[in-house]
């Protein structure tokens, strides 16, 4: 019974100390996919933003072909 209570006792100091870290890794990981998107998604706005403003230059106006 002795050796029952030493292997609880040594499972009960081990445990929060796994979780900690567990939740430490999951919150670091949380906060890198989010940089990474936010990093994405503002390249992807700067893409679109540069052939927006450039794709009126290259469309051609039906209205002033016929002139």
């Amino acid at each position: 019974m002795g050796l029952l209570s030493v292997d609880l006792l040594i499972t009960l100091q081990i445990l929060p100390v796994f979780f900690s870290n567990c939740l430490f890794l999951a919150l670091y990981d949380s906060v890198i996919l989010l940089k990474h998107m936010v990093l994405f998604l503002s390249r992807s706005k700067s893409g679109r933003g540069q052939t927006g403003r450039r794709s009126p230059k290259l469309q051609c106006n039906p209205h002033s072909q016929g002139r």
